[in-house]
């Protein structure tokens, strides 16, 4: 039912209690994990005859990879298959659900820090939106700190 888990991250340990959960799936189901970050760009606007159109932190880009590989190892030695991609963007939520649709991922797990009213308004909620805009299944997860 579920061969493709989608698992967004973002290097936070809040983010990370998403895995035992998949892990659990995925040697039930004999489903394949995908772990996923977004480094987040900076649009660059100044001149139109500048030729790149934004910033990426490419040491940023690098550690999310290695982050992402060092989960992966740790995944495959107990016997499950894993890959990991690392993607730019500008708006996180938007790119999780373009990559779950992109790979077919089959369900979406992810971690909420729960925030509600005028801090949610502010810091803005990507699962909220992965949630409400995205066609995958989700299992959302309210993990405290």
């Amino acid at each position: 039912m579920y061969k493709k888990i989608l698992i967004p991250l973002d290097g936070s340990e809040l983010a990370k209690k998403a895995l035992p959960h998949a892990e659990k799936l995925a040697n039930i189901l004999g489903s394949e994990i995908i772990l996923f970050q977004v480094v987040h760009f900076m649009p660059f606007y100044g001149s139109p005859e500048l030729v790149t159109p934004l910033i990426v932190d490419e040491k940023q880009k690098e550690g999310a990879e290695r982050y992402l590989l060092s989960l992966a190892e740790e995944l495959k030695q107990k016997g499950l298959k894993v890959s990991a991609t690392v993607k730019t963007g500008q708006q996180v939520a938007v790119e999780i659900i373009d990559f779950a649709k992109e790979i077919g991922a089959d369900l979406i797990i992810m971690c909420t820090h729960g925030r509600s009213g005028i801090t949610r308004w502010v810091l803005g909620s990507i699962a909220l939106k992965v949630l409400t805009r995205a066609e995958t299944p989700i299992l959302l997860l309210r993990a405290k700190e």
